[in-house]
């Protein structure tokens, strides 16, 4: 056994003591023996069932600068355990399941017929948070993702407790867990990378062009190409370097028209609400052109790319870079590039195609750097005569989800990075620009388009919508949970209308 500790380490009053960081290495030694060195190392006890954990498992750990939180979960391995802190103790007891808090329910809550669900996702080796993650009921039209800290909320109803959580990431084995099972606090899910060596999987043809366009031909056999709605979560997000200079956010249903055909995606508003935060030192503030249009357009199997289109086949090279694990399945990971300059269309990037059923299940593309300015104009609106803006980068990722054997769209996300020049000042300002398009519930039944004036437009500019505020704003829809910054400017966006409301 072997353990490091910097006898000169002082644990902050102001840190937890579950965040402040330690190293510790121990080989072949129990797990109670363990715990005991740790509790010297921090000068915390523990205190458990010994019911409750594997104390005489065998470890072997070496652990460099971790959080203390870190290292528990990781030797005791057990996701359903949560840590409290009494006093110099740290007490390890058992989650309430959701199992269990729904028998629970007051009659007030029962009043509201679903559950929450929350968890963060993980990188099983590296314990890195995975951003944008798939979490979804099995079998189930119901689902959302993960933000970019990982971390997510789902609300199911309390009829759909015996279901089944499935959350999948491009790369990783998917983890499936019964809902029943899963804690009513946060629960850490980690996933294993998954991939494949190109020669375990059988390879139709090394032609990535044919493989394109077998996956095209099977468009029809593959995905949902009938009206549909769908409810899904919507939000742009402008930041000034790392401070959040305006924010718009809105549940919607969406009446997603025939993939053939003339007519258009139709948008009715359900819920919304924004902010601004612009300093009075800014003579410019971007705003997104048409982001609802553009994630709708960014369905590339109903508006196929010139990428995706054969007669343009010839402007680009694709290859065969690797295959991984998508959902459960094999995907070619098919890389293409442009060979000439196309103005605003100099897309390069990577199309996900899984290698049974030839379906697209995943773009990620960048508008190339020499288009980039050509497109910068239809991109934002600038305000303020004097400046100017110069768009840097455009990169944007879709993937659909397969419901009962039909592929349906998922996400829809882009990120637009722009440098803003001030009239008579020497620096400029570096703004970004993100809008996120997130299903959560697909409805097959009964389809029909909206009365025209239920819906609103998808070229207009989002923010500048007259929202109205409600305090239960989101109710029993889902969401992508924000990150922290995010959910600090949130709640300030709430006091700010409670004050104006009293």
């Amino acid at each position: 056994m072997v353990f490091f500790f910097n006898p000169y380490q002082a644990f902050s009053q102001k840190t937890p003591i579950l965040d402040s960081l330690i190293s510790y290495k121990a080989r072949n030694i129990t797990l109670y023996e363990g715990l005991h060195e740790i509790s010297e190392i921090i000068d915390y006890e523990f205190s458990y069932n010994a019911d409750l954990i594997a104390v005489n498992s065998t470890i072997k750990v070496a652990y460099e600068n971790k959080p203390v939180s870190y290292i528990l979960s990781d030797l005791i391995n057990d996701s359903t355990l949560q840590f409290h802190v009494v006093d110099k103790q740290i007490v390890i007891t058992k989650m309430r399941l959701l199992n269990d808090r729904l028998s629970l329910k007051t009659n007030f809550e029962k009043k509201r017929d679903f559950i929450q669900v929350r968890g963060k996702v993980f990188n099983k080796a590296t314990k890195e948070p995975l951003p944008f993650a798939n979490i979804s009921l099995l079998e189930k039209s119901i689902g959302t993702v993960s933000n970019e800290e990982g971390e997510f909320n789902i609300k199911i109803l309390d009829s759909q407790i015996n279901d089944t959580l499935v959350v999948s990431y491009i790369g990783y084995k998917n983890t499936y867990m019964p809902i029943s099972q899963l804690s009513v606090l946060m629960n850490k899910i980690y996933l294993e990378e998954d991939h494949y060596q190109i020669q375990e999987v059988v390879i139709r043809t090394n032609k990535p062009r044919e493989i394109l366009l077998e996956a095209i031909d099977k468009i029809s056999e593959n995905y949902y190409t009938d009206p549909y709605y769908i409810t899904s979560f919507y939000r742009e997000i402008v930041t000034n370097k790392d401070q959040l200079a305006a924010i718009s956010e809105a549940v919607l249903e969406v009446y997603k028209s025939p993939y053939w055909g003339l007519f258009s995606d139709q948008i009715k508003l359900l819920k919304s609400r924004k902010n601004e935060y612009y300093s009075s030192e800014d003579t410019v503030s971007l705003k997104l052109k048409g982001g609802l249009y553009a994630s709708l357009y960014l369905d590339m199997i109903k508006n196929p790319s010139i990428f995706l289109n054969e007669d343009f086949f010839h402007n680009f090279t694709y290859t065969i870079t690797d295959i991984v694990k998508y959902d459960d399945s094999p995907a070619y990971i098919i890389n293409f590039k442009p060979r000439v300059y196309l103005q605003e269309e100099t897309f390069e990037g990577n199309i996900y195609i899984n290698t049974d059923n030839l379906a697209i299940i995943a773009i990620e593309f960048k508008v190339d750097e020499d288009a980039i300015d050509k497109i910068g104009n239809n991109l934002v609106v600038k305000k303020s005569f004097g400046t100017r803006v110069r768009p840097i980068s455009a990169k944007y990722f879709i993937n659909y989800r397969k419901i009962n054997g039909k592929y349906f769209l998922n996400l829809a996300k882009g990120e637009l990075e722009f440098k803003v020049k001030y009239r008579r000042k020497l620096f400029t300002k570096d703004f970004k620009t993100v809008f996120e398009f997130a299903s959560n519930n697909i409805d097959t039944t009964d389809v029909s388009r909206f009365e025209r004036i239920e819906t609103i437009s998808s070229h207009k500019i989002f923010i500048d919508e007259d929202f109205k505020y409600d305090h239960q704003f989101w109710g029993d829809y889902n969401y992508i949970s924000p990150d922290e910054s995010l959910e600090e400017a949130l709640i300030r966006i709430q006091k700010k209308l409670e004050n104006i409301e009293e």
